[in-house]
């Protein structure tokens, strides 16, 4: 008989157990992604049933919690001793689980990630409320939280536990309760990761939206290493609505990209299709070709946004070395626009999804990402010659030189500026001068910011930026400092 093996409690490593209230952290190496399928309603009206109650469920959770919150609310007015519950997913959902046998007797039928998600929904909510009425908040103020109705309430649940996978038959995924539904596309970019052991999903998210379902996972994958930029130098960026991007290059080459404005394409049809729903009957079989045919153009004004945005942000990734953009206050844009349609196109072109998908992007790569100043006039600065361009109307596409006379292209001269940032901007005539640096905020491209990506994988991080208005600037009619950002 063997000896028995003897081993060295000294040298036995035990891994730590993560603790449920403890943040968790990517592993080097490894990146966060994001994958969404369409799939199918489930035929089987037993599972399509069950599929909404799970929306019912969280839909449910989040009222009654909301209705907790409310009622130790206007009994601490009564009496300052009442002991309140906590504003948290731990004590709320705490108290639900003590209460769901009397007030919700079929909680079996769905999953406890069904609760759990619309209570944390709840605490976000109320957190977001809070912070906004502290001043910790920016934006626009946030009220308190309502109860949710099943028209107006975002049909969708989170799950976190479970089964959740994707089928090696790369047609099928799996979830918690609900069970197998058909996706509409092939899963083979997931469950090829997956089954290699170079992806690991953390959740899934059941939504519908336009009376469609979507599943969501949100992984972490293996880093891939990017090629290098097939061009390399500097470009600088600048986004506006008559074209998406005019991109200017370090070689001197300008690249206009279209812009899809797809709302405004579809408009004449939304209307059209808008006057007919009121008119038919609810219920009726042309009042659901009518709101069929209305989702059908929202959701292809939101692919072709995405789409747009994922095409031109991946191509100055694998482009450029460094890219330059601007710092937009798209919600001052809007305000400043005055008609209703001007206002409308700030909106359609979206410009506000193109900068995250650039940082991440160019993170992946090891690119740099820098963004230029909020108050540096890249529309308004002549590129070499520095004098103040004149607007002959506003939004003028082509603006006049006030030292040789000629018309320049708005667009392709902030590409310029921008490629030449902080530069072009050290001999300004109009007061925007290169800003001096500030201690960071951590905000992350506020105000006068000048940030990269922060992350490992990410290009060098310029220092924060401030800026103070030249005396000879244009002022608004509340005085302050005229934007002059394209």
């Amino acid at each position: 008989m063997a000896d028995p093996v003897v081993t060295d409690p000294a040298t036995v490593t035990v891994k730590k157990k993560r603790s449920p209230r403890e943040k968790f952290e990517i592993p080097d190496g490894w990146i966060a992604r994001g994958f969404e399928f369409e799939v199918a309603w489930p035929d089987d009206p037993e599972l399509a049933s069950r599929v909404r109650s799970q929306f019912g469920g969280r839909r449910f959770a989040y009222n009654w919690a909301l209705a907790q919150v409310k009622s130790d609310m206007d009994a601490r007015k009564l009496d300052p001793s009442h002991a309140s519950v906590q504003w948290n997913l731990y004590a709320l959902r705490k108290r639900f689980n003590a209460e769901k046998p009397t007030i919700a007797p079929w909680w079996e039928a769905n999953s406890k990630e069904v609760y759990s998600t619309g209570i944390a929904d709840l605490c976000v909510a109320l957190k977001n409320w809070s912070d906004s009425k502290a001043g910790k908040r920016k934006g626009k103020k946030v009220g308190f939280p309502k109860f949710r109705s099943t028209r107006k309430d975002q049909a969708r649940v989170r799950f976190t536990t479970g089964v959740m996978r994707v089928e090696p038959d790369r047609r099928t995924i799996t979830l918690p309760v609900v069970g197998t539904l058909r996706s509409k596309e092939n899963t083979r970019r997931l469950e090829r990761l997956v089954r290699t052991g170079k992806a690991r999903i953390l959740s899934a998210t059941l939504k519908e939206r336009w009376g469609r379902l979507f599943v969501s996972f949100s992984c972490i994958v293996e880093a891939h290493r990017y090629p290098a930029p097939t061009k390399g130098g500097r470009a600088g960026v600048d986004l506006g609505m008559r074209v998406l991007a005019t991109i200017a290059d370090s070689d001197g080459v300008v690249i206009e990209v279209p812009n899809p404005a797809p709302l405004r394409a579809t408009l004449t049809e939304r209307r059209r299709v808008g006057r007919q729903l009121p008119r038919r009957i609810p219920g009726s079989r042309g009042h659901d070709a009518a709101k069929a045919k209305l989702a059908s153009l929202d959701r292809r004004c939101v692919h072709l946004r995405k789409q747009a945005s994922h095409q031109l942000t991946t191509m100055l990734a694998d482009t450029y070395s460094e890219v330059v953009i601007e710092d937009l206050d798209l919600a001052a844009m809007k305000k400043s626009m005055g008609r209703r349609a001007f206002r409308r196109s700030v909106s359609d072109a979206a410009l506000g999804q193109i900068r995250p998908q650039l940082t991440y992007k160019m993170a992946w790569r090891g690119t740099t990402l820098t963004v230029a100043n909020r108050w540096f006039a890249s529309s308004k600065i002549h590129h070499g010659c520095g004098c103040r361009l004149i607007e002959p109307r506003k939004l003028a596409k082509q603006l006049v030189c006030t030292v040789t006379g000629e018309l320049v292209d708005r667009d392709v001269n902030a590409a310029h500026n921008l490629r030449d940032w902080p530069d072009i901007a050290s001999y300004s005539s109009v007061g925007a001068v290169a800003p001096k640096p500030s201690s960071p905020t951590g905000s992350g491209g506020g105000l006068g910011s000048d940030i990269g990506p922060s992350d490992a994988g990410g290009g060098s991080v310029r220092p924060l930026q401030s800026r103070k208005a030249a005396p000879s600037e244009a002022r608004t009619r509340k005085g302050t400092p005229r934007r002059g950002a394209a």
